[in-house]
């Protein structure tokens, strides 16, 4: 990225309502890049963690003359005679996250790779980009959504508007639901259902997320998934669900909106996760969890009991 290229007014005026306020003259000024705090430099944009201890001393060492902070950090001589500007905020840390995504993600180019399969009733965004080696079945896939390298999508699935699927991963496939013949041959239950993904959806790497039986498996708009992620068939995923790597949800897990859970967890079918509750790491879910509760262990249980 070249010098300049991003106006401080700009990043104020995104911010909007997020801003507490700013600290210092940010006329003209401009910022380059945003890098590790050994590299920074007066072109960084810096941002300071509230978690910090010593985040006024931050503040007057770093070599950015712009900084993302919350408002515990004052306004000292030091930082006026360096001609520095702060915009304070409540979380620095999602406000250097949206920054980023606006002004400093470079997005892969439009269209579709030579050496992918594509069915050819697949319905297509004009605005998609997939990589190389994907395929893709008699799918629907919207606006500005990105599919990386190796990516299956099979028949019946749609994806929404601004998804970002990542390499490895695999849509759409059969669950996996038996019953025992009396000589103990297994019956598979047959799928007929699809996947429904829904927008600003993301799927991290070599992630599998099964077909419904009868229904469709459902990932609800604003839901991250970490890699290597299986979400088995007929489970229903709510809004903004946060989902980090290495976890398992058996089939029809139900996970209402705003729902965090943390690493290597493992769900039982046929459960429901409340709005808002949290799952702690490596903990293993036989049970409902109700709305807004934190639970971890295995099996996991209410941390407050």
């Amino acid at each position: 990225m070249s010098m300049f290229k991003i106006l401080v007014s700009d990043i104020i005026n995104f911010l909007g309502d997020h801003i507490i306020q700013v600290k210092g003259s940010f006329e003209n000024r401009a910022v380059a890049y945003i890098k590790p705090i050994e590299e920074t430099d007066e072109y960084t944009l810096d941002w300071i963690n509230s978690s910090h201890i010593n985040k006024q001393e931050i503040a007057e060492n770093s070599l950015a003359r712009v900084i993302i902070c919350d408002p515990s950090i004052t306004y000292s001589p030091n930082l006026l005679d360096a001609g520095k500007v702060l915009i304070q905020v409540d979380n620095p840390r999602l406000v250097i996250s949206m920054v980023a995504n606006k002004f400093f993600s470079v997005k892969p180019e439009i269209g579709i790779s030579k050496n992918t399969t594509i069915h050819p009733e697949a319905r297509i965004a004009s605005s998609v980009s997939i990589d190389s080696y994907c395929v893709v079945g008699k799918c629907v896939i919207g606006e500005n959504t990105i599919i990386h390298a190796n990516v299956t999508i099979y028949d019946n699935v749609i994806i929404g508007d601004n998804c970002l699927i990542h390499a490895g991963t695999v849509i759409g496939t059969d669950g996996l639901g038996c019953n025992r013949l009396k000589d103990g041959t297994l019956v598979k239950f047959p799928h007929f259902g699809g996947v429904e993904i829904g927008n600003d959806v993301e799927i991290g790497a070599n992630c599998q997320i099964a077909r419904g039986a009868l229904s469709n498996t459902i990932i609800g708009d604003g839901s991250k998934l970490n890699g290597l992620c299986f979400i088995a068939h007929n489970c229903v995923l709510g809004k903004n669900v946060w989902i980090t790597g290495n976890t398992m949800l058996a089939g029809s897990v139900k996970v209402k909106d705003n729902v965090t859970i943390y690493s290597g967890v493992i769900i039982r079918e046929q459960r429901t996760i409340g709005k808002e509750s949290v799952i702690g790491m490596g903990s293993v879910v036989t049970k409902d969890i109700p709305d807004n509760e934190v639970w971890f262990g295995s099996p996991a249980k209410n941390s407050k009991l």
